[in-house]
């Protein structure tokens, strides 16, 4: 008990912008319970979403298939969006797919997953 009671107090002990370092060229910290900002770095910033826009498509997806609007064996198109934007002429990680491919959910899903493909996320979207 007197290590879950220190535990909890080393958590409760507020980070001063002095104590807490990192690299990260954009980063915020804060108090999950006040909200109070104890750390901030250029936090305001706008920078590129990354891969961020890929993990909300799968969360929405992964919502869908809970809830049974989608099957893992549900078709998407590959439309000339999806190949163009996302595809290989965009240049950028990608399935490959051709244009007019039928591709079934769950194998775009590991796309998506293992190969980061954008245009199995812009084909679902």
């Amino acid at each position: 008990m007197l290590v879950l009671a220190l535990s909890a107090g080393l958590l409760a002990t507020p980070v001063r912008s002095a104590e807490f370092a990192t690299r990260a060229k954009h980063a915020i910290l804060m108090d999950a319970d006040t909200g109070a900002v104890l750390f901030e770095r250029a936090a305001n910033v706008p920078v590129p979403p990354a891969s961020m826009s890929k993990l909300m498509t799968l969360a929405v997806v992964f919502r869908a298939l809970k809830d049974g609007r989608l099957k893992p064996e549900d078709e998407f198109l590959i439309s000339e969006n999806a190949w163009r934007t996302g595809g290989a002429p965009s240049r950028t990680s990608a399935m490959l797919i051709p244009i007019n491919t039928k591709v079934r959910l769950d194998q775009l899903l590991q796309g998506i997953i293992v190969q980061s493909g954008n245009d199995a996320c812009i084909a679902i979207a």
